[in-house]
């Protein structure tokens, strides 16, 4: 029997029937692959340094794997938080060890209170985050497809992220040579108008696996948050 569609209620209330599970949490491989990127772009933001921040993450993702990333009764409202301020601690402890000069020091001292943090490494923290949930729900449209003949999810979607600014005729041309057959603009629109609905599914269950107590206003508000409201606010009301 198929799954059923969080969004087939039509209204937002339906989130509630999702329940929060930290399989990405708990499985360090999981975690790695969804996460390791926003990772090492906000150890960058933060240290300056790309060969620090590497060697930082690298640290970090490795004693995750051997110890495990957190514990589930210290997580408190949005994964995404309880992370950032692990990864932030990494960076902290190896700031600690190159105290020794003045630079160092000023950098101790900045990450030291989360309130002084440079608003480019927050921005860089959001922005590398939501990258990873889209990549995620990019990959189930892509499993989709791949096993569906005919389908062209993955494709229309990804075209319409990368070309936002060319019409449905364009892309569709872009679609036809992606796909070894032609794609008339029409057809185009019909399979992006479902894809895009499949899309906003994934993007809700990936971001409700992240949110504690997973309310209807908490998951909106982490998908505003994200700036990913846009690609899911159709299919909640």
């Amino acid at each position: 029997m198929p799954r059923p569609s969080p969004f087939d209620s039509g209204s937002a209330p339906g989130l509630e029937e999702i329940s929060t599970r930290w399989t990405m949490i708990h499985d360090p491989v999981q975690f790695v692959m969804r996460y390791a990127p926003a990772i090492r772009k906000y150890l960058a933001a933060l240290l300056k340094n790309s060969h620090n921040a590497e060697e930082v993450a690298q640290e970090f993702l490795l004693k995750g794997l051997l110890q495990g990333f957190v514990r589930t009764e210290q997580l408190r409202g949005k994964f995404r938080f309880y992370l950032k301020t692990a990864v932030r601690n990494a960076a902290l402890t190896h700031l600690q060890r190159q105290r020794k000069n003045e630079a160092g020091l000023a950098d101790l001292a900045q990450l030291a209170d989360p309130h002084d943090e440079p608003a480019e490494s927050d921005q860089e923290w959001v922005d590398e985050w939501r990258g990873c949930v889209i990549d995620r729900a990019l990959q189930g449209l892509d499993h989709h497809q791949q096993r569906t003949s005919g389908n062209l999810f993955h494709t229309v979607v990804r075209l319409s992220l990368d070309f936002p600014n060319e019409d449905s005729t364009a892309l569709a041309a872009r679609a036809s040579q992606m796909a070894g057959r032609p794609i008339a603009p029409a057809a185009f629109r019909k399979q992006l108008s479902r894809a895009r609905r499949q899309f906003a599914e994934l993007l809700l269950a990936e971001v409700t696996q992240t949110v504690e107590d997973p309310s209807p206003e908490r998951v909106q508000e982490e998908l505003a948050e994200l700036g990913l409201l846009v690609h899911v606010r159709d299919y909640l009301s």
